[in-house]
C-alpha cells in the first residue's frame, strides 16, 4: 500500500525527470560520424593477486588470501560498455555475518553523454544526501551539451542479515533506496536540486535485534545547492539540506511535521527532523586568494545515504594563500573555530580552535625548503547536572565542582631538500626533516606534572643515482625522542635500500632493510625487517610482481617473526576487428614516461598498460575507498576518450591518471598511523581518569543505596549513567592495554569493521585539507563511541 506522501515523493522525482527530458529533447545525435570509428573492439585487463602470511604467534590473519580483479571494455563505434569485477576469499572465513559483500561486479556502459552504472556500484550526490554509499542496483548520469545535468539511482543499500549468537555479527534489515539530482549550470551561476529516499523492510529478517540497537528506519533527504560569481574573483556557494528520519518504523503515525523534508514524509512518533547548512566565499586577486566558510549541522542529523555522518557542530573557517618574489616563496594559512552541543543538552560542551601556517621557499634549482606550524586547542566544559545541583547541600563549592579541561597542542615541521649533483652519469640528493609536537593538558587552568607530552623526530636520507647503470642507492637514519607524562623513550634506526633495473628495464628490483631500537625506562625492544620487491614486464602485455617482507621483533617478553609474500599477475589485451599494423608503423612511434614506467605505441595500445598499473597490489587498498574508486572511473573513461584526440592531450590524461594513483596510495597508511596513535592516546586518557571514573560510580552507588523511595527513580538514572561510564572506561583499558599496530590490519573484528565504516570519512577530511591533529581527534571520538557501544 502506497501512502499519500510516499506517492507525492515519487511524483516529485518523476516530474524532475520529465522536466530534464524536455530540456534535452532538442539535442541531435550525430549519426553521420558513427561509422567512422572502429566497428568493434574489445579491450581490458585481468589481474590475479595472492598473499601468503606466516607467523610464529597466534594470529587472526588468514594464511592465504587471493584477489581476482579485472575489466572488459566493449566498444561498438561510439558505444562503450565497461565491465569490472572483483572477487576474493577475503571475509569468506569469517564466523559472523556482515550486511555487505566483499565480491563485486559492475558495468558502466556509456554512449557520449549517457553513462549508466549497473551492479555493485556507488554514486555521490552531495555530502548531506547520498555520499558514496555502495548499492546493488542501477544508476545513470546524463551530461549533455548545454546547461542541464541529471543523475538518478535505485537499488539495495543493505542486504538482510539475521542476528546470531556471535556478538560480531552486524544484523541489518533489507534497505532499499532511490534518488535523483538535477543540475543547471551557467558561466556565472549554478543550481542543484537533490532528493534521496531509503526505507528498511521490517519483515526482511525474522526478529528486530533491539538489544544491538538495530531498528527499522525510513529516511527522506532534500537538498538545494548553488553557486554565483558576483564579480571576477568573488564567488559564493552553499548548500541547504533537510532530513526527516524515522528511527523505528513500528511507531504510530502522527500528523506533526517540521522542515521541508517533513512535508513530504510519512511522519511517525519516532520521526526526527533536522537540517544542515554550509556556505563559502572565495575571493582572489592578483596572486592572493582568501576564503571564508561557515557550516552548521543540527544535533542528530543523519542520512541513510552515507556510512557515517558527523553532526552537532558549528564550524567557521578562514584561509588564504599567496606567492611572492617571482613565485619563489609560497605562503598559506588556515584559521578555524568549531563548537558542539548546539542544543545545550550534553553533559560537556567542546570548542576547538586551530591555526596553521605553511611556507615553501625555492631558493634555487638545487635547494628547496618547506616549513609549517600549527597551534590547536580544545576546550571542554563539564557542566553541572541540574539533578546534582538540586541535591547539593553545599552551595559554596560550585566552582570546585565545575570542571574545565583544555588541551593545547603545537606542531612544527621543517624539511630541506638539497640536490648535490644532477649530471648525466650521477645524481645525488640529500633530504633532512625535523618535526616537533607538543601536547599539554590543563585542568581548570593548571598544567600539572605528567600532563604534558613532547615528540621530537629527525630524519635524514641520502640518495645516489647512477643512471647509466640504472642503480639507485638510498641510506637513511631516523631518530625519535618522546616524553609522555613522566616517561621518556628514545628510538633510532637506519635504513638501506637498493634499486636496480635489468633486461632493458623490463625487470625492476628493490631490496631494503631497516633496523629500529627503542629504549624506555620499563622496556627495550628492537625490530628488523627485510623487503624485496620485483616487477617484470613480458611483451608489454604481461606484468608479474613479487614482494616479500620478513619482520623480526624482539622484546624483553617475547620474540616474534612474521613473513608476508605477495605475488601478482596482470594481463592486458586489445582485440580489434581491424588492425592496421602497416599504417601504424609508417606513422612513427609515440612514447612517454612517468616515474619508473615507460610507454610506447598508439594511445589505444598504451591505455591497457596504464590501467594495469592501477591493478597492482600496492594500490588495492585505495581502490576500496568509494570516493577514490569513483574518481578513477571518471579518469579511466577520460583516458579512453582521449585516445581519439591529439597525442599531447592523451599524454596529459595518462599522466593525470597515474599521478592520482600515486598521490592517493598513502591515504590508507596515514589512516593506520593516525588510528594507532589515536588508540594509544585514548588508552593514556582512560588510564588517567580511571580512578576518578571509578570513584564517581562508587559515590553514585552509595547515594542510590541511601536514597528514599521518592528519589529512587531519579537516582537510578543517575547511577546507570555513572555505571555506563565506568564499564566503558574499564572495557577500553582491557582492549587497548596490549594493543599492537598489526592488530589493526587483521581481517574481521571490531577494528576491521571500524575501518570499513570510517575510511571514506577520513579520506574526505584529508582531501579537504584537515590536519593530522583534526583527523586524530575525530578518530579518538569515534573509537570512544565504539568502545562505549561494545561495553554495553
Amino acid at each position: 500500500m502506497i501512502t499519500m506522501r510516499g506517492q507525492t515523493l515519487k511524483v516529485v522525482v518523476f516530474t524532475l525527470s520529465i522536466f530534464f527530458a524536455e530540456s534535452i529533447v532538442g539535442q541531435q545525435l550525430d549519426f553521420e560520424n558513427i561509422g567512422r570509428g572502429k566497428p568493434f573492439k574489445v579491450s581490458g585487463n585481468i589481474a590475479a593477486n595472492s598473499v601468503f602470511y606466516s607467523s610464529n604467534q597466534n594470529s587472526a590473519r588468514a594464511p592465504f588470501t587471493y584477489f581476482l580483479q579485472g575489466s572488459l571494455n566493449f566498444n561498438i563505434y561510439e558505444f562503450s560498455i565497461p565491465v569490472s569485477y572483483s572477487f576474493s576469499n577475503q571475509g569468506g572465513d569469517l564466523e559472523y555475518q556482515l550486511p555487505f559483500s566483499f565480491n563485486r561486479l559492475s558495468l558502466h556502459p556509456k554512449y557520449r553523454w549517457i553513462q549508466a552504472h549497473i551492479g555493485d556500484v556507488s554514486m555521490s550526490f552531495s555530502p548531506y544526501t547520498l555520499a558514496g554509499h555502495q548499492f546493488t542496483g542501477g544508476g545513470v548520469d546524463l551530461t549533455p551539451k548545454g546547461s542541464f545535468t541529471f543523475s538518478a539511482m535505485y537499488g539495495r543499500l543493505l542486504k538482510a542479515t539475521e542476528d546470531s549468537e556471535d556478538n560480531r555479527t552486524q544484523p541489518a534489515f533489507r534497505r532499499m533506496g532511490y534518488g535523483a539530482k538535477v543540475g543547471f549550470k551557467k558561466e556565472k551561476y549554478s543550481l542543484e536540486l537533490i532528493g534521496f529516499y531509503a526505507k528498511d523492510k521490517i519483515n526482511s529478517i525474522s526478529a528486530v535485534p533491539e538489544e544491538k540497537k538495530v531498528l527499522p528506519k525510513e529516511n527522506l533527504v532534500l537538498s538545494m545547492s548553488g553557486s554565483v560569481t558576483v564579480t571576477d574573483g568573488l564567488r559564493f556557494k552553499g548548500e541547504y539540506a533537510s532530513t526527516a528520519i524515522t528511527q523505528d518504523l513500528r511507531a504510530e503515525r502522527v500528523d506533526y511535521s517540521s522542515g521541508i523534508a517533513g512535508l513530504l514524509f510519512n511522519n511517525r512518533a519516532s520521526t526526527e527532523h533536522y537540517k544542515a547548512f554550509k556556505t563559502e566565499m572565495e575571493y582572489s586577486f592578483d596572486k592572493y586568494r582568501f576564503g571564508v566558510g561557515y557550516e552548521r549541522i543540527d544535533p542528530g542529523y543523519q542520512t541513510l545515504g552515507a556510512y557515517y555522518f558527523n553532526n552537532d557542530f558549528e564550524n567557521i573557517t578562514l584561509n588564504g594563500n599567496t606567492t611572492l618574489f617571482n613565485n619563489k616563496i609560497s605562503l598559506g594559512f588556515n584559521i578555524g573555530y568549531q563548537r558542539d552541543d548546539l542544543a545545550n543538552q550534553k553533559e560537556t560542551n567542546t570548542s576547538r580552535t586551530v591555526g596553521s601556517i605553511n611556507a615553501t621557499y625555492a631558493m634555487n634549482k638545487r635547494v628547496n625548503i618547506t616549513g609549517s606550524y600549527s597551534n590547536f586547542s580544545t576546550y571542554t566544559n563539564n557542566k553541572l547536572d541540574q539533578f546534582e545541583i538540586i541535591n547539593d547541600d553545599n552551595l559554596l563549592d560550585n566552582q570546585e565542582e565545575r570542571f574545565n579541561y583544555k588541551q593545547l597542542s603545537q606542531n612544527a615541521n621543517v624539511n630541506v631538500s638539497y640536490i648535490l649533483e644532477n649530471s648525466k652519469n650521477r645524481r645525488q640528493n640529500l633530504n633532512t626533516n625535523y618535526s616537533l609536537a607538543t601536547v599539554a593538558n590543563a585542568e581548570n587552568g593548571i598544567v600539572r606534572i605528567g600532563n604534558g607530552s613532547t615528540f621530537h623526530n629527525f630524519n635524514t636520507s641520502y640518495t645516489l643515482g647512477l643512471p647509466q647503470r640504472k642503480i639507485n642507492i638510498t641510506s637513511a637514519l631516523n631518530t625519535t625522542y618522546n616524553t609522555i607524562g613522566r616517561d621518556e623513550s628514545y628510538t633510532w634506526g637506519p635504513t638501506v635500500a637498493v634499486n636496480k633495473k635489468f633486461l632493458k628495464d623490463k625487470l625492476n628490483t628493490t631490496f631494503s632493510t631497516s633496523y629500529n631500537q627503542n629504549n624506555s625506562k620499563i622496556n627495550k625492544a628492537s625490530a628488523t625487517n627485510f623487503r624485496l620487491n620485483t616487477n617484470y614486464v613480458y611483451r608489454e602485455k604481461h606484468n608479474f610482481n613479487l614482494s616479500a617482507i620478513q619482520l623480526f621483533r624482539n622484546t624483553s617478553l617475547k620474540n616474534t617473526q612474521d613473513l608476508t609474500v605477495t605475488f601478482g599477475y596482470n594481463y592486458a589485451f586489445d582485440l580489434s576487428a581491424k588492425k592496421k599494423a602497416k599504417e601504424e608503423r609508417t606513422r612513427g612511434v609515440f612514447s612517454f614516461s612517468y616515474k619508473e614506467h615507460m610507454f610506447k605505441g598508439e594511445p589505444h595500445e598504451i591505455t591497457p598498460e596504464v590501467l594495469i598499473i592501477g591493478k597492482a597490489k600496492r594500490f588495492e587498498e585505495i581502490k576500496k575507498i568509494n570516493k577514490i574508486a569513483d574518481k578513477f572511473l571518471v579518469l579511466e573513461q577520460e583516458l579512453k576518450d582521449a585516445e581519439l584526440k591529439s597525442k599531447n592531450k592523451y599524454k596529459k590524461k595518462a599522466i593525470e591518471y597515474l599521478s592520482h594513483l600515486h598521490k592517493n596510495q598513502d591515504y590508507v597508511k596515514t589512516y593506520y598511523d593516525l588510528a594507532f596513535n589515536g588508540l594509544k592516546k585514548l588508552y593514556r586518557d582512560a588510564k588517567r581518569v580511571e580512578w576518578s571514573v571509578e570513584q564517581k560510580y562508587k559515590t553514585a552507588l552509595s547515594m542510590y543505596n541511601k536514597s528514599s523511595k521518592k528519589e529512587n527513580k531519579k537516582m537510578q538514572l543517575f547511577l546507570n549513567k555513572r555505571k555506563s561510564a565506568y564499564k566503558a572506561n574499564k572495557y577500553m583499558l582491557e582492549q587497548l592495554e596490549n594493543l599492537k599496530k598489526e592488530d589493526l590490519y587483521k581481517e574481521g573484528g571490531d577494528f576491521y569493521n571500524f575501518k570499513h565504516t570510517h575510511l571514506n570519512t577520513i579520506l574526505k577530511m584529508l582531501e579537504e585539507g584537515k590536519t593530522n591533529m583534526e583527523v586524530s581527534i575525530f578518530l579518538e571520538i569515534a573509537f570512544a563511541k565504539m568502545f562505549h557501544t561494545l561495553s554495553e
